[in-house]
C-alpha cells in the first residue's frame, strides 16, 4: 500500500517514437537503435550502453539504458560506494521505456574502482562536484536543458546539493528513503535496537550498542549498529564474520565521509527549493526513520512537491520492491 500526500505538480511529457532499425550488438553489451527517415536522414532511438566520462581529475564509468529523444533519469546509488550499474535490466527496465536511465559508479566504485585514476582523498564535497559535472556532461552530450535526478539513502545527499545549487539543471528531485537530518535519525535507530535488545534480555546487544556514538567514531562502533540493525531486519548476513570483514573494509574507504554527510541537516540548510522535489519512503526503514523525511516535505517550500509512503517497504525499497517504485515515478511524477 502507498499513502501519498498530495500536491500539484504539472511535468513535461514523453514524444512517442517508432523503432524502424535495430542495429547489432557490437562489443560487450553495446547496442543501438537508429530511425531511419524517408530523407535519408538518421537519429538514434535507443541504446544499452557503457561510457568511461572524464569527470575532474578522474576517469569514472556510467550505464545508459532507452531512448535519447526521452527525458534522461540520472540515479544515484547509496551507500557511499553502493553499485547498481550490473543491475540496470532487474532494476530499471520500466523506467527504461520512459527514460534515458543513467547509473553512475563514483570514485572507488564497482567498475570505476578498476579504472587507473589517480589517488584521490575523499571527501562529500568532491562527490558533489562530481555529480555537478557528470549532470554537465549528460546534458551537453544529449542536448538537454534539464535532467530527472534520483537520490537513493547517502544518493540523496549529492542530489539535495544539485536540487539547492543548480535547480535550473533539474526537471525535478526524487529523494528516496533520503538523509535529511542523519544524527536524529540515527540516534532513533540505536534506541529502538537497545529497547529491542532491553525486551529481549539480550545482554550482548545491549552491551555492544552501549559503546556506539553518534556520528560514529569507528569501524567497530558502525559494525554494532549495523549488526543488529540487519538482524532486526531479519537479515542473518549481519551475524556472520564475512559482515564484519566487509563493514571494516567499507570504514577504510567511506566512514569519513558518511560522517561529513550524517553531520548536515536539511532542516536548516535548505528549507527552500527552486525545483520540484518528491519523496519517495518506505514507512518500515530502520536505517532513516519516515517520519523526518515527512516533516521536511511538510516544511521546504518547493515549487511543486509530492510525498509518496510505502506501508510495507524498508530501507531498500527500489531494489526490494522495483516494481512499484518505477511504477509510481513514471505514472505519478513523470505522467502526471
Amino acid at each position: 500500500m502507498i499513502l501519498r500526500l498530495p500536491y500539484k505538480s504539472p511535468l513535461p511529457t514523453l514524444v512517442n517514437i517508432t523503432l524502424i532499425l535495430l542495429l547489432a550488438l557490437s562489443s560487450g553489451f553495446t547496442a543501438v537503435a537508429v530511425a531511419q527517415e524517408s530523407d535519408g536522414t538518421s537519429h538514434t532511438l535507443l541504446i544499452d550502453t557503457h561510457e568511461v566520462v572524464s569527470i575532474s581529475d578522474s576517469r569514472q564509468y556510467i550505464r545508459m539504458n532507452g531512448s535519447p529523444s526521452n527525458p534522461i533519469f540520472l540515479f544515484l546509488a547509496g551507500g557511499p560506494g553502493d553499485s547498481v550499474t550490473g543491475r540496470m535490466k532487474q532494476l530499471f527496465s520500466k523506467l527504461s521505456g520512459e527514460f534515458l536511465v543513467v547509473l553512475w559508479d563514483i570514485r572507488s566504485t564497482g567498475e570505476t574502482a578498476k579504472l587507473d585514476n589517480p589517488p584521490r582523498e575523499l571527501s562529500q564535497e568532491l562527490l558533489q562536484e562530481d555529480t555537478r559535472e557528470l549532470v554537465d556532461y549528460l546534458l551537453r552530450k544529449f542536448q538537454k536543458e534539464k535532467l530527472y535526478l534520483a537520490g537513493f539513502s547517502w544518493g540523496s545527499v549529492p542530489g539535495f546539493y544539485m536540487a539547492g545549487d543548480h535547480p535550473e539543471k533539474l526537471h525535478a528531485f526524487i529523494a528516496v528513503n533520503p538523509m535529511i537530518d542523519p544524527m536524529k535519525s540515527e540516534a532513533i535507530s540505536l534506541e529502538i535496537l537497545k529497547e529491542d535488545a532491553r525486551v529481549d534480555d539480550n545482554n550482548a546487544a545491549l552491551s555492544e550498542l552501549s559503546q556506539v556514538e553518534l556520528p560514529f567514531q569507528n569501524a567497530e562502533q558502525l559494525y554494532y549498529s549495523r549488526k543488529w540493525l540487519f538482524t532486526k531486519e531479519g537479515n542473518r548476513f549481519g551475524q556472520k564474520n564475512a559482515f564484519r570483514k566487509y563493514v571494516f573494509n567499507w570504514s577504510d574507504t567511506w566512514l569519513d565521509v558518511f560522517n561529513q554527510a550524517v553531520q548536515r541537516n536539511l532542516f536548516e540548510t535548505l528549507p527552500t527549493l527552486e525545483c520540484p522535489v518528491y519523496f519517495i519512503v518506505g514507512k518500515k526503514d530502520y536505517r532513516i526513520d519516515y517520519r523526518i523525511a515527512q516533516d521536511y516535505y511538510e516544511q521546504v517550500k518547493a515549487p511543486n512537491k509530492d510525498f509518496f509512503l510505502f506501508e510495507d517497504s524498508g530501507h531498500l525499497l527500489p531494489y526490494r520492491d522495483p516494481n512499484r517504485f518505477q511504477e509510481t515515478i513514471i505514472d505519478s511524477i513523470l505522467k502526471k
